[in-house]
C-alpha cells in the first residue's frame, strides 16, 4: 500500500506549521526485541529522524527463541532442536541535516548475526535508506528517497531449515501541492523490489510497483479529510507449477478510499483509511475479489507518562507461499508504553489477526481456508547514560486455524526473550 495512516498524520501536522522548523531532538537510541524474532527480519531499526549531523551508533544484542522456525507443536524439530540462542551486532551512521527548507535524513547500518546451534542461518546484513524532504517555492513539496535491506526472511509461511536471505530495494517520490490554504493535492509513486536467495523459495521474486493520486481538505485545527485512488501490481519473476501447468500468480489491485487525520485534542488523534478495493489475476480469474478495506487507528498522550496506540484493519496483503498468492486480513492492535522514570520506559502490545486465503492458485484446494494469531510482546529500556541504553523484552506467538495445516509450518506456539545494549553519539 502507497499511503499510510502515518502519512495522513504527517500531512496534519504539516499544515499547522507557518513555516518549517526542525524538531526537538529526542532520543535515537537503537530498539532490538524479540518481536523481531518472530518476524525473522532480525535487523533493529535506528531511529534517525531528528538529529543535526553525523552520527555512529552500535548495537550488541543477544535473543532465544524456543520455535525458530514456527514449526507445529508436533514436530520435534531439526536434529531434536526447536530452538535458539543468537547474537547480533550491528554498527552503522546516521545523518540528518537541514538545508534551507531541504531536509536530508542518511542512514547506513550492517549487521552480523550468529546462531549457537543452527550456524548455518549465520548472516551478514545491511540496510540503507536515504530521504530528501524537498520544498520547490511555498505551495510545492514532497519526499524523493531509497530504502535498501538484506535479512533473514520469515520462516512462517514455508516449511525448510535454509538460510533464505531476502533483499528489498524501494524506490518512491511523492509530492503535493497546497493549490490553496484548505485544498492540497497529492501523489506518488513507488516500486518495490523483493529477491530471495534460496532457488527452492524464488518463486517469491516479484516487483510490487504502485501509484496514487489524491485531494485534500485542510482544516485550521490540523485536521485533514480527503480522497484517494490507488493502482498496485504486483509481478513475479516465475510461473509456478501446479498440477502439470504453469501458473501465474500476478496481481493488480485498485482502490478508492477515504482518508482522515481527526485531530481531537493537542494529545489524541484518530485516523482512518477506507473503502472499495478490488483485486483481480492473470490466471484463475475466480480468485478475484473485492470489497470493504480499511485502517483504523487512534492515539493519545497522558500527562507525558502514558501513551496508548489501538489499530483496527481489514484488507488484502500478499502472501509469502507456493501455494497462495494473497489473503484478506482482519485484526486488531493495542500497544502502550509508559514513562516509569526519566531513565526507565517500558512498552507492552498485543495483537490478533485472521487471514482468509482467497487468492489461491489451485482450484482443487478447499475454499475459505484461514489462520488466525496472537502476538503478545512487553519490555522495558533503562537509559544507563545519555548515550547508553539497555533493553530487555519477552514475547510470545502462536497460530491456528486449517491453513497452517494445509500449507505451511501447521498449528504453533513460540515464545523468546531478548536483551540489548545500544549506543548512540
Amino acid at each position: 500500500m502507497l499511503s499510510s495512516l502515518d502519512a495522513a498524520e504527517q500531512q496534519g501536522h504539516k499544515r499547522r506549521a507557518a513555516k518549517y522548523r526542525a524538531p526537538a531532538p529526542v532520543s535515537a537510541a537503537l530498539c532490538l526485541n524479540a518481536m523481531i524474532v518472530l518476524a525473522g527480519s532480525w535487523s533493529s531499526i535506528a531511529a534517525a529522524g531528528t538529529y543535526d549531523g553525523l552520527h555512529p551508533y552500535a548495537s550488541l544484542a543477544t535473543s532465544y527463541d524456543d520455535n525458530l522456525f514456527r514449526l507445529a507443536d508436533s514436530n520435534p524439530g531439526y536434529d531434536n532442536q526447536r530452538g535458539d540462542y543468537s547474537t547480533q551486532l550491528q554498527a552503522g551512521l546516521l545523518f540528518s541535516q537541514i538545508y534551507g527548507r531541504q531536509e536530508i535524513n542518511l542512514q547506513a547500518k550492517v549487521s552480523r548475526v550468529n546462531f549457537r546451534h543452527f550456524s548455518a542461518l549465520n548472516y551478514n546484513g545491511r540496510d540503507m535508506l536515504a530521504k530528501w524532504g524537498w520544498h520547490l517555492g511555498a505551495h510545492l513539496d514532497g519526499t524523493l528517497g531509497v530504502n535498501y535491506s538484506q535479512t533473514l526472511a520469515p520462516y512462517t509461511d514455508v516449511e525448510t531449515r535454509e538460510r533464505n536471505l531476502r533483499t528489498e530495494r524501494r524506490p518512491y517520490l511523492t509530492a503535493g501541492w497546497t493549490l490553496h490554504p484548505s485544498w492540497r493535492v497529492r501523489g506518488a509513486l513507488t516500486q518495490n523490489r523483493y529477491t530471495y536467495d534460496l532457488n527452492s523459495l524464488a518463486y517469491n521474486d516479484r516487483d510490487e510497483n504502485g501509484a496514487e493520486i489524491g485531494v485534500d481538505y485542510l482544516a485550521s485545527s490540523g485536521s485533514t479529510i480527503g480522497l484517494q485512488t490507488n493502482k498496485a501490481r504486483m509481478k513475479y519473476d516465475n510461473l509456478r507449477r501446479l498440477s502439470g501447468q504453469l501458473v501465474s500468480a500476478d496481481t493488480d489491485q485498485d482502490d478508492v478510499k477515504l482518508k482522515v487525520f481527526w485531530r481531537i485534542t493537542g494529545i489524541s488523534d484518530v485516523q482512518f483509511l477506507g473503502g472499495r478495493s478490488r483485486r483481480t489475476h492473470s490466471f484463475y480469474t475466480e480468485r478475484d475479489s473485492s470489497g470493504f478495506n480499511a485502517e483504523l487507528r487512534a492515539s493519545t498522550a497522558l500527562s507525558g507518562q502514558w501513551g496508548a496506540d489501538v489499530s483496527l484493519w481489514r484488507k488484502f496483503e500478499g502472501v509469502e507461499s507456493n501455494l497462495v498468492s494473497y489473503s484478506l486480513n482482519t485484526g486488531a492492535q493495542l500497544q502502550g508504553n509508559w514513562a516509569v522514570t526519566s531513565k526507565v520506559k517500558a512498552n507492552v502490545m498485543t495483537r490478533v489477526q485472521k487471514r482468509r486465503f482467497s487468492g489461491l492458485l489451485s482450484p482443487v484446494l478447499p475454499a475459505n481456508i484461514n489462520d488466525i494469531s496472537h502476538t503478545s510482546s512487553v519490555g522495558v529500556d533503562y537509559a544507563l547514560l545519555p548515550s547508553v541504553q539497555l533493553g530487555l523484552s519477552l514475547f510470545q506467538d502462536s497460530r491456528s486455524g486449517l491453513a497452517s495445516r494445509l500449507f505451511s509450518n501447521g498449528q504453533y506456539h513460540a515464545k523468546g526473550a531478548s536483551f540489548t545494549l545500544n549506543l548512540q553519539y
